[in-house]
């Protein structure tokens, strides 16, 4: 009977881990796909950063959000940056 016990035990550990192993590699590509999310208009701006004032600005304003392109171009025609909106457009 010990036996027995230790065996179903010892499968019931080995499923568990089995399925905490799925969902942190499902996590995982998830994170991957959020990070992939990363805008043309995003990278741009944080290229001419270190160059330009207008561009240190607008990269201050986004480099901790997650927008998009559109939401990007959206601050930039606010913050009255017609030039870099016109780089990134």
């Amino acid at each position: 009977m010990a036996k027995s016990f230790m065996k179903k035990a010892k499968k019931a550990v080995k499923s568990a881990k089995k399925e905490a192993k799925s969902q942190v590699s499902e996590v995982k590509a998830a994170v991957k796909e959020v990070k992939k999310v990363s805008s043309s208009a995003r990278d741009h701006i944080e290229s001419l950063s270190k160059q330009r004032r207008d561009a240190a600005i607008m990269w201050g304003k986004i480099k901790n959000g997650n927008l998009s392109d559109s939401e990007i171009k959206k601050i930039a025609e606010e913050s009255g940056f017609s030039q870099l909106l016109s780089e990134i457009s």
